[in-house]
C-alpha cells in the first residue's frame, strides 16, 4: 500500500529530526524556530 509506506517514511523521518535535536541541544547547541510561519 502506498499510503502506508509514505506515511511510515515520514514518521520515521521525524523520528530521525527528533533524535538529532535531542542530541545537538543536549551539547548545548540552540537549534532556533524552524517553523515555516515563524521564520517567514
Amino acid at each position: 500500500n502506498k499510503s502506508l509506506l509514505v506515511t511510515r517514511f515520514f514518521n520515521h523521518q521525524t523520528h530521525h529530526r527528533g533524535q538529532a535535536h535531542a542530541l545537538i541541544t543536549a551539547c548545548g547547541e540552540k537549534t532556533g524556530d524552524t517553523d515555516l510561519f515563524l521564520v517567514v
